[in-house]
């Protein structure tokens, strides 16, 4: 297998629109004027208003070169041309269709759409509070959670004796992490709070990659079964683009019922919300067309150079300098990732 597999290209490049995107959260998040204030639930909208037209130009352009019916290719590790069976709805369920795809399919991203809310929601919290770089390291704790969900029976996406390894590697990293000191609190040594976030926002995020798939997936089964093939690209930009509408609907009606003056207050910062759904939108197309050629796991694994990318941005941006124990549970979580990323050589 070579670096340059096309799975391995979209999770590099995923991880570093992804580290652009979190920061773009960061900005949304931060105290400004009362006038201007902003929710975690505009963060949500950003992702996914915003985010949308960007998906659907996108979809149209992936088409437009290769047409919905098309041969499929350059599947990795992991995928396989259909969803699990032992997630597979009854034949009968199926035979329903909305806008002409499959039940299980809306179902699918219906799961991904409220599990991705959530941990959007969770992410602005924690990044609200504790420093960009230690942020996104305690999100990353997905790709332990995908590996080891994925590597049940319900998913049976098998991990090999290296994988598991890098999977306790990292484990060890996330205990130096929450043992690092809160700044201007003296004497507080756990920060339950930003590991509790942290932590369970990754779970979230790691349900959303394994959900995704099976909803790709469903569309590249639906191909095979009419004989018309359908491109990875395409089954992952379709699951993308019914996931952003689903998603717009549920926080648009959650913003209505709970201060619909904070539309108007969304509109006055227009720009960065406009930039932070455009990264997402760029990766978001990385991740649910890997998700489609291989198994969550690898992919995230691959896209974990959104953690040396946060670092960067973190010099650079916001002058955040971590200190010497949360530079060592960093480190020991890049080990991780290395191991995970060399077991798929």
């Amino acid at each position: 297998m070579s670096f340059l597999e096309p799975w391995i290209l979209l999770g590099l490049a995923a991880g570093v629109f992804q580290a652009l995107r979190v920061a773009g959260q960061r900005a949304l998040a931060q105290r400004t004027d009362a006038q201007v204030q902003l929710s975690a639930w505009s963060a949500a909208l950003a992702r996914c208003l915003f985010g949308l037209p960007w998906a659907v130009l996108i979809l149209v352009v992936l088409i437009a070169i290769w047409g919905p019916p098309v041969g499929f290719s350059g599947l990795g590790p992991g995928a396989h041309p259909g969803p699990n069976p032992n997630l597979s709805l009854d034949p009968g369920l199926r035979s329903v269709r909305l806008l002409g795809l499959p039940t299980d399919f809306w179902l699918w991203t219906l799961g991904a759409a409220l599990l991705q809310i959530a941990a959007t929601l969770q992410q602005t919290l924690l990044l609200s509070q504790r420093t960009f770089a230690i942020g996104v390291v305690y999100v990353k704790t997905e790709v332990v959670v995908v590996a080891l969900v994925g590597s049940t029976p319900f998913f049976a996406q098998y991990l090999s004796g290296l994988q598991w390894a890098a999977v306790l590697v990292s484990v060890i990293g996330v205990v130096v992490l929450t043992r690092a000191r809160l700044p201007g609190e003296i004497g507080s040594v756990w920060d339950l709070r930003s590991a509790w976030l942290g932590l369970s926002g990754g779970a979230l995020l790691a349900g959303t990659s394994l959900t995704l798939r099976e909803a790709g997936l469903i569309l590249v089964a639906e191909g095979v079964v009419v004989a018309q093939p359908v491109s990875p690209a395409v089954a992952g930009m379709t699951t993308l683009v019914a996931l952003l509408v689903i998603q717009c609907i549920v926080v648009i009606g959650v913003m209505a019922l709970r201060d619909a003056s904070e539309f108007a207050r969304v509109m006055r910062r227009l720009p960065p919300m406009a930039f932070t759904g455009f990264l997402s939108a760029l990766g978001s197309a990385g991740w649910f067309i890997g998700y489609v050629m291989a198994a969550p796991a690898l992919v995230k694994s691959v896209g974990q150079v959104e953690f040396i990318a946060a670092i960067v941005l973190t010099f650079v941006f916001f002058r955040e300098r971590p200190s010497r124990t949360e530079w060592v549970g960093m480190g020991i979580i890049l080990i991780s990732i290395l191991m995970l990323l060399l077991s798929t050589l």
